[in-house]
């Protein structure tokens, strides 16, 4: 028998695979056993093309697109050299949301912008953007924000007509827009939210038109724009969508007010703040009697007008309030008294500068009131210290920010004893990360009980507005060592001397203070 010669190592590795080896992959049988090359054999092919799969998942772009959406922009700006996949993924997702501003090098952004437009789903402009290049490229946007810009009402209406599909318009500072640009926003057949602010020509029947051509329209704010003689009596019963209206420092009628009230019946968030010299009846605010069912927010700031009998049959009619801001109102102890009893998920309540609220209908409120997170009970000396009685403690221990300010301090006891009783009730709120205190006969004294408020271990923010005299040394010493989780402080005039100020500095560096 005759021995085969063996064939070299390298002239065996040339030799062709044998078939079937490993399915289909190339490979030779070497002294250690099949070795796959990896490299896939055409699984298909279409009229002479062959098509191979994909060597890994993150050359597949379905899956790619769908990472690129947890990244942020850093990430992003590195994922574009990453591969062609990585690529267009990267720069679909940097161009979604664009805002128009004042470039160092305007000539690269138009570039770009004219190379990756089409991408754009959010464009903002802080100051004159070129809208003929936006109306050209831009056919895709959902969301457009023009402030302090200068459209016209044709270049409006080449925008708001190459993108059809926008669903939240804001406008801002935009003069010189008239009654025929509203006409222009109405065919939005698709917009939800609409933002008008600062704008000065307004009229009924480019209002009542809009309202009408918009039927998805949710979100309506119409903010430091003249409707002091804008009625909508033509508006009929046109049923309306809108669950957040905002009608800031307009002087709204009673009209308009009472006209988009009766066709809106889910509305959830209403602010007319500011309206001072807005006359506003029950019969306007109050159209029907389920009108405020599902209110959750409500804002009458400062609307000086509106009596306090209007106020109690608004919350009356309010039974899912979270957030209420009467600042400035003649809401009085009644009012108050049911908005606490009756509405049991409120967290947010401003009731600061209202004259005719006295203490006990304060501390009525303030026993009730259990979920409350934020609170604000400024006056101008109208309230005394007798909303810290010792056997009246408040509900509302569950306090994040505490604003409390012109508390008359020398009533109803000696002011001693009223220090004391309001810092044995203020180390009660342990979760409190924010207080602002502040007054005339206000004093922060050591021998008053001032250092039982180091049960305020979460307060990120402390402001003193004003106090009786400045803080001296050993107080001083105290909320230098006080409170661990303190970021920001700040001292009103006169409460604490420029000496003390610069040590204060050097103690907590970290400290913002002002």
């Amino acid at each position: 028998m005759t021995d085969t010669p063996k064939t070299p190592r390298k002239q065996r590795a040339q030799q062709k695979p044998t078939q079937g080896s490993h399915n289909g992959y190339k490979g030779y049988r070497g002294h250690q056993g099949y070795v796959q090359l990896l490299q896939p054999q055409p699984v298909s092919t279409v009229q002479g093309l062959s098509l191979s799969a994909p060597k890994s998942p993150l050359e597949i772009e379905e899956i790619v697109n769908e990472i690129v959406l947890y990244l942020d922009k850093r990430s992003l700006h590195c994922c574009v050299s990453v591969s062609r996949v990585f690529y267009r993924a990267s720069i679909r997702v940097l161009w979604t949301s664009v805002h128009w501003k004042n470039f160092a090098h305007p000539d690269i952004f138009l570039s770009e912008f004219d190379r990756y437009g089409r991408y754009i789903v959010e464009l903002h402009d802080n100051h004159n953007a070129d809208l003929e290049r936006i109306a050209r490229i831009c056919t895709n946007l959902y969301e457009l924000r023009l402030n302090w810009t200068s459209p016209t009402d044709e270049k409006l209406e080449d925008v708001l007509r190459s993108s059809p599909k926008i669903s939240f318009l804001s406008l801002y500072s935009c003069h010189f827009l008239s009654t025929k640009g509203l006409l222009h926003i109405a065919r939005l057949t698709r917009l939800r939210r609409l933002e008008l602010r600062n704008m000065v020509k307004m009229d009924e029947p480019s209002l009542v038109v809009l309202l009408k051509s918009c039927p998805l329209l949710e979100y309506l704010a119409l903010e430091d724009v003249r409707l002091n003689r804008t009625t909508l009596d033509s508006l009929g019963t046109t049923p309306l969508r809108i669950t957040t209206l905002a009608l800031t420092r307009s002087s709204p009628t009673g009209s308009l007010v009472q006209g988009i009230l009766n066709n809106s019946p889910n509305i959830m968030e209403m602010s007319l703040a500011r309206n001072v010299h807005s006359l506003l009846s029950k019969d306007n605010l109050l159209p029907h009697q389920n009108v405020y069912r599902h209110l959750s927010n409500l804002n009458l700031e400062s609307c000086k007008l509106i009596s306090r009998e209007t106020i109690l049959a608004i919350i009356q009619a309010s039974f899912e309030l979270e957030r209420v801001n009467l600042s400035g109102t003649h809401i009085g102890d009644e009012a108050l008294e049911t908005l606490a009893v009756q509405c049991t998920k409120l967290t947010s309540l401003n009731i600061a500068l209202c004259p005719i609220i006295t203490d006990q209908g304060l501390l009525q409120a303030l026993r009730s009131c259990r979920r409350l997170s934020f609170l604000d009970i400024s006056t101008m000396d109208t309230l005394s210290a007798a909303i810290f009685e010792r056997d009246a403690p408040w509900g509302c221990t569950d306090l994040e920010t505490l604003i409390m300010a012109g508390i008359d301090m020398t009533q109803p006891m000696s002011p001693q004893m009223n220090h004391a009783m309001m810092f044995i009730q203020l180390s009660c709120l342990e979760r409190l990360r924010d207080l602002t205190i502040g007054s005339s006969s206000l004093e922060l004294q050591l021998e008053a009980g001032l250092t039982k408020m180091e049960k305020l271990c979460n307060l990120e923010s402390f402001r003193i507005q004003k106090l009786q005299s400045a803080l001296e040394d050993d107080e001083v010493r105290w909320l230098i060592d006080a409170w661990p989780k303190l970021k920001r402080a700040r001292f009103g005039s006169g409460s604490l001397s420029q000496p003390w100020l610069r040590y204060f500095r050097r103690q907590r560096p970290q400290l913002a203070l002002c």
